[in-house]
């Protein structure tokens, strides 16, 4: 499977499962991720690409709302079809700066399952993007049914 070879690239991010397809959550995120890729869409974040002064801590200020958590729900970069995995993460820095040099299209999207954060990244004509929403979870259980 192409996904876990991707996966398996990455020192500082453990694959603990694959999300089905159809599963509850994908659905809930997919709502917000078409939110964020709207045609003049606003992102909550904005820095110009020539402005080189450390993208990755700015990276990582913007998603400090994954600073602490130990598992993140992500899209497998580098996939043809989208595929969703849960994730044990080793090293918050590093596996944001691992996951974004390793996607070929400069597109990463991580997400909390905790607390519905989800943020996106990624560059846009001159621009890198950082979009970052948050989802409703309150109907759905530990066992990810509604």
């Amino acid at each position: 499977m192409n996904a876990k070879k991707n996966l398996n690239k990455l020192s500082y991010i453990e694959l603990i499962d694959f999300e089905d397809y159809d599963s509850h959550w994908v659905k809930l995120f997919e709502f917000q991720l078409k939110q964020f890729r709207k045609i003049d869409s606003d992102p909550t974040y904005i820095k110009p690409i020539g402005d080189n002064n450390d993208y990755m801590s700015w990276f990582e200020s913007s998603l400090d709302f994954l600073k602490e958590k130990k598992e993140w729900f992500i899209l497998v970069p580098n996939c043809l079809l989208p595929v969703w995995a849960n994730v044990r993460v080793l090293n918050f820095t590093k596996a944001i700066e691992e996951l974004w040099e390793k996607s070929e299209y400069r597109d990463i999207i991580l997400a909390d399952k905790s607390t519905g954060r989800i943020a996106q990244i990624f560059l846009e004509e001159k621009n890198y993007e950082i979009h970052v929403g948050k989802c409703d979870i309150t109907n759905i259980d530990k066992k990810n049914n509604i």
